[in-house]
């Protein structure tokens, strides 16, 4: 029950005896991630006295405990418990986020009996105040827990009435969501495809406008997390977003001025490659438990020295990618972005501009779809790389195109479509990966000029790599015949294949 700031035990006096038999003063660190992973997985992490503690929460009040693990410093990652049903379901909820407090509070807690008047136990209370921070300066709710006993059940419900009549009620916000809102620190889902509020008649110009600024906002909320180097995560999704948008201003053309928007699109492109080395650093690095458990276990620690050489590089990267991304021209060139598409903004006229948004992206989509069957009638097993990686490349632009317009796309259709291309993109995405990696450890090798055995742990992951790329081959050539085959064709003309409508102005 949620009791008015003032209201105490004593209001009870007049009818029970009460006996106060415990108090205590508890603070209490909550831990969650960039995305609140744990808040909306239904959980809560929090620490006390060393000890982590994983509760469900119900209503924003700390539920039962599912697991808990002391612990001596910070836990940052689920890996850095040891516990395994802690590590497991932190690992389910977390991925490759990193846990940071989000808030702490003051937490004290009265215990009592209440006696008749013939001085028999008829029930239990506890009496809880919450305080905000740790040195308990403010309360933000007084709250209090009726545990009748067996038997005596009409005495507890005479507790609760009393209790409504001083003021108190049987619901309201619970002691987590108030610590989180006086810190302004309110659970938000986090996602990198946000609605835009797109309908077809919406006018180009204001449609890719919209759709900048959402995901320029995303980009901008990851910057803290690069700078506080706190999971690979932030630096990933920043990259995303930076690739969004240039892609979406190249792929929806003449809706801004060209020269502007050409100019746009290569200062994003820069902010982008000040960070592909750290971005390649990271994928080798968390690729790292992988690598080895490919080898026989003899060859594995001849390889320790090179993640040791990535580790060393990594650490130079991420100085210089927080020297470049803190200094005021980095936020110069992302505030003056969002002002260029901000809708107070005016341009000069293009062709595109005032063009209904529907008809024209429908036809930008078809087009691509075209293309990429007219490159994967040309894939067999023997086509280059570099025509996979073609393939691959038209996919990501033909998926953001989808997903950028997916308000205004029939949902089934959309949906079977997307579905199809992420299966396509995941073969694609995997045979690169393989491509890639072999790359660079053969440019290590030749770098370093390993020894002997570190030549042979390398040379036997290159060789496992080319196979597993060879594998995949196939398994393309399988999702291009469904992506490219004759119904998935046919559902892409029936839905894309409009003539833009052009204003008679």
């Amino acid at each position: 029950m949620v009791l008015p700031g003032d209201l105490g035990p004593e209001c009870l006096r007049t009818e029970w005896r009460l006996e106060i038999h415990s108090q205590e003063s508890k603070v209490l660190e909550f831990w969650d991630t960039f995305e609140w992973g744990l808040w909306f997985g239904g959980h809560v992490l929090y620490r006390c006295g060393g000890v982590y503690n994983l509760c469900r929460h119900e209503n924003g009040t700390i539920g039962a405990v599912v697991c808990e693990e002391q612990a001596v410093g910070i836990r940052r990652s689920w890996r850095d418990f040891k516990i395994e049903p802690l590590r497991a379901a932190l690992e389910e909820m977390l991925g490759l986020r990193a846990l940071a407090m989000v808030v702490e509070g003051t937490f004290r807690l009265s215990r009592c009996d209440v006696r008749d008047g013939a001085g028999k136990i008829v029930c239990r209370l506890e009496w809880a105040s919450v305080f905000a921070g740790k040195e308990g300066e403010e309360e933000l709710q007084r709250s209090c827990r009726v545990l009748p006993l067996r038997g005596y059940e009409a005495e507890a419900d005479r507790m609760v009435e009393q209790l409504i009549r001083h003021g108190a009620t049987t619901s309201g916000d619970g002691p987590l969501e108030l610590l989180l809102r006086h810190a302004d620190r309110e659970p938000r889902k986090y996602t990198l495809r946000p609605a835009f509020g797109l309908e077809t008649e919406t006018a180009a110009r204001e449609a890719v406008g919209r759709i900048v600024g959402a995901i320029l906002k995303i980009a901008v909320s990851n910057v803290p997390g690069i700078l506080s180097d706190l999971d690979t995560e932030f630096l990933h999704d920043y990259r995303i977003c930076l690739r969004k948008i240039r892609s979406v201003l190249s792929l929806v053309k003449d809706v801004y001025p060209v020269a502007k928007s050409r100019r746009i699109r290569k200062i994003l492109g820069d902010l982008a490659r000040q960070t592909n080395r750290l971005r390649d650093l990271d994928v080798y690095l968390l690729s790292r438990d992988e690598y080895l458990d490919l080898l026989p276990p003899r060859l594995r620690p001849a390889l320790e020295g090179m993640f040791d050489d990535f580790s060393a590089e990594r650490e130079v990267e991420v100085r210089r990618t927080i020297s470049k991304m803190g200094a005021s021209l980095h936020r110069k060139i992302l505030r003056e972005t969002a002002l260029f598409f901000s809708e107070q903004t005016s341009h000069k006229h293009s062709p595109a501009a005032d063009l209904p948004v529907g008809p024209l992206v429908f036809r930008c989509i078809y087009k691509r779809y075209r293309k990429i069957r007219k490159i994967a009638a040309g894939i067999g097993t023997d086509s280059p790389d570099e025509m996979v990686h073609q393939i691959r490349i038209e996919c990501k632009k033909l998926r953001y195109l989808l997903e950028f317009f997916t308000e205004i796309i029939p949902k089934e259709e959309g949906g079977a479509m997307q579905k199809s291309l992420r299966r396509l993109q995941g073969r694609l995405g995997d045979f690169n990966d393989a491509s890639v990696q072999q790359k660079s450890l053969l440019n290590y090798w030749e770098q370093k000029r390993c020894g002997a055995e570190t030549s042979m742990g390398l040379g036997g992951l290159v060789s496992i790599l080319y196979h597993r790329q060879q594998e995949t081959r196939g398994l393309i050539e399988q999702a291009l015949e469904e992506f490219c085959g004759a119904s998935t064709a046919a559902a892409f003309k029936r839905t894309f294949k409009q003539p833009i409508t052009v204003s008679a102005t």
